[in-house]
């Protein structure tokens, strides 16, 4: 029976095998990536094919080149499954793709006519190209460099094992030709990944002032409001908890009227900034509006957000302002509500506005809950 549940689970997991993995987002985006270039290999696989239709090219060449791209195939999909590309510098070995491309196209070039060789100069750049997304220009003048070694070797082993199929005044001519062109495209190439780093950080920077108040530097209402939709979306799908803090300042009116906008802004900062450090990574505060805030607490229940709105009120107790006149202290009143699955995510926060009311009656400096 025993042998009968383990061959039982290992069909499960077989069958449940994912070609591309989802529970790791980046590494399905490098896998891929990858596809695209097994892809593009393959295409190159067929103009080799058509040279060998066509006579151009040994047979011997077109089983090396075959053999070769389904070797680095498979290596490199391991190395991605398994998550040993993580130990390298570039997880998405772009270089070493493009470098074992290289050096297959040389073993099939070893094989082809002298005339057709000519044929597989586009190829390399083919490879070359996928480089100038992805590299900077000191990785893609090693590629070239590795283009051209690869290109001096080929030239070498032909004088050496095949000179009647030389041409070396020729083939010097197109080596020449090819580390000019390669190192252009280093240059270019590194220059185009240069602007498409640029413009991913302005929009990152961008995305920046879009989602952070101003003011505070947390997150602002329009971040909250998508955060509270994507955990209300992760409840309903897997009852994983989470809970709503809304904080409100206690006589922010009177901090205001007494030391005036300026005063008020440092109390709303050092506020901000304490809050900030008793949150977790995994949740989400941020200012609402005002001199409210809002604390989104992610796999939380009422109880465990209630302990956590304790603490954040003990330490707001404690804080100094030396902007201020000394004495100055400022309190906070917190209303607490546990998300219901199914529910509109406007009726949690109805009930932790209620709660927070109560605080307020209640004599402010307070947490309430509102129960499930």
């Amino acid at each position: 029976m025993a042998a009968e549940r383990t061959a039982g689970e290992g069909t499960h997991k077989m069958a449940g095998f994912e070609i591309i993995p989802k529970d790791n987002p980046l590494q399905a985006h490098r896998l891929q990536r990858y596809f695209v270039a097994v892809g593009t290999s393959l295409l190159v696989l067929v103009f080799m094919a058509g040279l060998y239709l066509a006579g151009r090219l040994e047979r011997d060449g077109l089983i090396v080149a075959g053999s070769g791209m389904l070797f680095c195939f498979v290596l490199f999909y391991v190395l991605f499954r398994s998550g040993l590309n993580l130990r390298f510098g570039d997880p998405s070995l772009t270089t070493a793709q493009i470098a074992s491309s290289f050096v297959v196209l040389t073993l099939a070039m070893f094989y082809s006519e002298n005339a057709s060789r000519g044929v597989f100069t586009p190829l390399i750049l083919m490879s070359f190209i996928v480089g100038v997304f992805r590299l900077d220009t000191k990785r893609l003048l090693i590629l070239a460099l590795i283009a051209v070694g690869c290109y001096a070797v080929l030239i070498a082993c032909l004088m050496w094992l095949r000179p009647e199929v030389l041409d070396a005044n020729l083939e010097f001519f197109r080596l020449w030709v090819l580390t000019g062109v390669v190192i252009w495209f280093a240059f270019m190439g590194g220059y185009v990944s240069g602007l498409r780093k640029q413009l991913a950080d302005s929009k990152a920077a961008l995305m920046d002032l879009a989602t952070r108040d101003e003011l505070t530097g947390t997150h602002n209402r329009r971040y909250l409001v998508e955060m509270l939709r994507q955990e209300k979306s992760r409840c309903d799908r897997n009852r994983a908890p989470f809970c709503i803090a809304i904080l409100d300042l206690d006589f922010f009116k009177k901090i205001n009227d007494t030391f005036g906008h300026h005063g008020g802004d440092e109390v709303l900062r050092e506020f901000a900034r304490c809050a900030v450090e008793q949150t977790r990574p995994t949740d989400c505060f941020g200012r609402w509006g005002g001199e409210e805030f809002m604390l989104v607490l992610s796999e939380t229940r009422l109880e465990g957000a209630r302990v956590r709105g304790e603490r954040l009120r003990g330490a707001t107790e404690q804080l100094e302002f030396s902007g201020l006149n000394p004495g100055v202290t400022l309190t906070v009143s917190i209303g607490i509500s546990q998300y219901r699955p199914g529910e509109d995510i406007e009726q949690t926060q109805k009930r932790a506005d209620e709660a927070l009311y109560r605080a307020k009656m209640n004599g402010r400096n307070r947490v309430e809950v509102q129960g499930v």
